[in-house]
């Protein structure tokens, strides 16, 4: 079974862009427009079942060392998140003027480079780095950790089992002692089951469960309704917001009508969800100097017809921009990183080959696990 699915990437772009329009239609922006209730949020659901999914799914049949997943998570995941980490401490310290929600401390910028949950400097009671859309790789490593630790062990069934134990049972804790702590507030936050989901799904998908197209299709529109029309009061929207229903049910429709898909994939839509994580962390860089460029020119309030011409603008500069950030900053990092080690593991074996034979030297290209972004909400749970 290949491990690429089509639908997935398409999801990771779609789920992007509802974060880029959370962010761009906030309360804090100068835009004088109705946000969509709860767009940020049902992204950062999608991309955290996406994430269970695919870890799953591509190490399902792969025997490698819990040790070795660890690093290509690392490789995968810190190298472009350090990257614009940097760039904002750096631009906050040199012109504080253009933020006004970036402190840096000592103790901020260290425990963001580590990916230590804490509470944001500026913004009071959201858990959050400098860089705030990076409080979803809190959640990701902290996954990856306990993922990679029941690797060890030899059947797969087991493995699922304890994750579901370990990851149920942090989130029971949670609800026993309502932590106030950052950390403790986030290993056990109920966000953590919708990695669980994802996991539950890509079992159901291997198992050849969910080639249905037309059940795709159902499932899809049932996580929509779900999601826009369930009264945020409700017992439903609670459970919903809880164990994630809505978008578990998008993703296995997603998954469901993968065969279509793949037989006439969407370039438009396949280069938008390579570049998800590129615009997931680029995006508010994009979206701040719009804004800027808005205030120097005195735009802002002007009329309807200019905020909307401003939101697409604005939209389609941060996906541009991320695209390119994945071609030219993105992907030679990850090339760097990987002829790196390729280089290293042909170094360690005698005159290029276990028998000295220099003629069948090739270098060992290690390649990353296919990634799952993940999308920033406004709060933590």
């Amino acid at each position: 079974m290949s491990k690429e699915v089509v639908t997935i990437q398409y999801l990771r772009g779609g789920a992007a862009i509802m974060v880029v329009l959370h962010h761009m239609l906030s309360p804090t922006t100068e835009i004088d427009y109705i946000a969509i209730p709860g767009l940020g949020r049902f992204g950062v659901e999608i991309f955290f079942v996406i994430s269970g999914f695919i870890m799953w799914h591509t190490t399902a049949t792969s025997d490698i060392s819990s040790i070795e997943f660890w690093r290509r998570r690392v490789v995968r995941i810190v190298p472009l998140y350090w990257f614009f980490l940097s760039l904002l401490v750096l631009t906050a310290l040199l012109f504080p003027q253009l933020f006004h929600s970036t402190a840096i401390t000592p103790e901020n910028v260290t425990k963001s480079f580590l990916f230590i949950p804490h509470f944001h400097v500026v913004q009071t009671g959201l858990i959050a780095p400098i860089l705030i859309p990076g409080w979803s790789l809190d959640y990701e490593m902290f996954f990856y950790l306990v993922f990679g630790l029941v690797m060890f062990l030899p059947s797969r069934g087991l493995r699922a089992t304890i994750l579901g134990l370990c990851l149920s049972g942090l989130v029971l804790l949670g609800f026993a002692l309502q932590p106030t702590g950052a950390l403790l507030s986030t290993y056990t936050n109920p966000d953590l089951l919708k990695f669980l989901d994802g996991i539950v799904l890509a079992v159901i998908y291997r198992a050849g469960w969910l080639n249905f197209p037309k059940l795709g299709s159902a499932l899809i529109a049932a996580g929509i309704l779900l999601s826009l029309f369930a009264a945020p009061t409700s017992s439903f929207a609670r459970l919903d917001d809880l164990l994630g229903f809505s978008a578990t049910s998008i993703v296995a429709g997603a998954l469901a009508m993968e065969a279509g898909a793949k037989r006439r994939p969407n370039l438009v839509f396949l280069a938008i969800g390579s570049a998800s994580y590129s615009i997931y962390l680029s995006h508010l860089f994009f979206l701040r100097a719009t804004e800027l460029v808005g205030q120097r020119l005195s735009l802002f309030g002007v009329s309807k017809a200019f905020d909307a011409t401003y939101i697409v603008i604005a939209l389609t500069l941060s996906i541009v921009g991320g695209i390119c950030i994945h071609y030219f900053v993105e992907r030679p990092i990850l090339s760097l990183r990987h002829r790196r080690r390729s280089v290293i593991l042909t170094d360690l074996t005698p005159f290029g080959s276990p028998h000295g034979d220099t003629s069948q030297a090739r270098p060992v290209m290690l390649t990353s696990v296919a990634d799952g972004q993940v999308i920033p909400k406004n709060k933590p749970n």
